[in-house]
């Protein structure tokens, strides 16, 4: 049985293939842009690279565990 770990407020855990998934919604492009860029400089910082969708008020991001691994402290924390 694996630990349970305390997600963020509005992270999700989903199963299959085992990853985080969260959407955050923004009123202009101009935030989402502003998200995006301090999403890119966090990932150089920690060298975690999650999946992204977006569009033009809304980023989702999913975070898997490296080497096919469910996701654990480094993705959350």
């Amino acid at each position: 049985m694996q630990p349970t770990i305390e997600l963020p407020e509005a992270w999700k855990a989903v199963s299959q293939p085992p990853s985080l998934f969260c959407r955050y919604e923004f009123k202009s492009y101009a935030q989402t842009r502003e998200f995006l860029d301090g999403l890119a400089v966090l990932s150089e910082e920690t060298r975690l690279f999650p999946d992204l969708g977006f569009a033009r008020t809304f980023v989702n991001i999913t975070l898997r565990g490296r080497d096919g691994a469910a996701p654990g402290g480094a993705e959350i924390d």
